[in-house]
């Protein structure tokens, strides 16, 4: 009865969210490479963002998160689609383009297909295999620079691969298991506690604790900043998937990689070559392939 309603509620969701992440690349770049450590960047990422999300959470539901009732989502979801994914990208992100990176996040789907695929919610379907195929094929090319230099190897492009990957890995976790015992804003709340906790020992450890509050510069600011996008980001992604599911979510991936190219080119003034422009239709193409056919059915733990 409700379904046109929460169709039109989720697109415009999808929409506010490719449109902010994108952004949220350019943001990133700019961060980085004024030298504040990757581990560091995404640890005050998540707690700004756990502050916000637990503190809305608390007023809308009067609870907190709780880690007797989903204490193994919130770990999973926290390490391996928050904190690995995050600090990788951080790390990555001063070292490439950042439209390059925006369309290498559109790969999370396809890599969702592939999950799902090995978990059995889907079957083998011979035009998301020629996606897949698609899709990995222009990664391929962007990761090595260009068609012409295949054999070449930038790690830092391959690092940023595995943002997509585990991003994935928690979009299809969330579909099957998360939304059920807390309200979206506390899990997306404890997942960034998760996060910050795991990242905060590590950046002691490593001596690449960043205080923000000695002298506070512009790129700090755009610390916390970027904690008000997470934490907009994270509740999205929860609402999306909770109203529609992990493919439908994996849409915003076009809109990323779009806004992602726009911002880098006029903030970075970064120029593309005709190799960039057909790899990205090559994960366009692919990505298209992957989500053109029926809606993907979880099965829920």
């Amino acid at each position: 009865m409700n379904f046109p309603r929460y169709l039109s509620l989720a697109i415009i969701l999808l929409l506010a969210l490719g449109t902010i992440r994108g952004g949220a690349t350019s943001l990133a770049k700019y961060v980085s490479i004024n030298d504040i450590p990757a581990v560091s960047y995404a640890m005050w990422q998540s707690l700004f963002a756990a502050t916000i999300l637990v503190f809305v959470g608390f007023l809308k539901t009067h609870t907190l998160p709780s880690f007797k009732k989903a204490g193994t989502r919130y770990l999973f979801c926290g390490i391996v689609g928050t904190a690995i994914p995050n600090y990788l990208f951080f790390t990555a992100i001063k070292h490439v383009e950042a439209g390059s990176m925006a369309v290498l996040f559109t790969l999370a789907p396809i890599f969702t297909y592939v999950f799902t695929l090995i978990l059995g919610d889907e079957k083998i379907d011979g035009k998301r295999l020629t996606g897949i195929l698609l899709g990995f094929s222009g990664a391929i090319i962007i990761s090595a620079g260009g068609a012409t230099e295949m054999f070449s190897l930038n790690k830092f492009y391959y690092i940023g691969l595995l943002c997509p990957l585990l991003y994935a890995a928690m979009s299809v976790y969330i579909g099957r298991h998360v939304l059920a015992p807390q309200h979206p804003l506390l899990m997306a709340g404890g997942t960034h506690l998760v996060s910050f906790a795991v990242l905060l020992p590590a950046a002691l450890l490593t001596n690449q604790a960043h205080a923000i509050w000695i002298t506070p510069t512009l790129p700090d600011g755009l610390i916390l900043f970027h904690g008000v996008i997470s934490a907009t980001a994270y509740f999205l992604l929860f609402k999306i998937i909770d109203l529609e599911g992990p493919v439908f979510y994996s849409f915003s991936s076009y809109i990323i990689a779009i806004t992602g190219v726009t911002w880098g080119m006029l903030i970075f003034d970064e120029r593309y070559t005709l190799d960039f422009l057909f790899a990205t239709l090559l994960v366009f193409g692919g990505l298209y392939l992957v989500n053109s056919t029926k809606r993907l059915n979880v099965r829920k733990a």
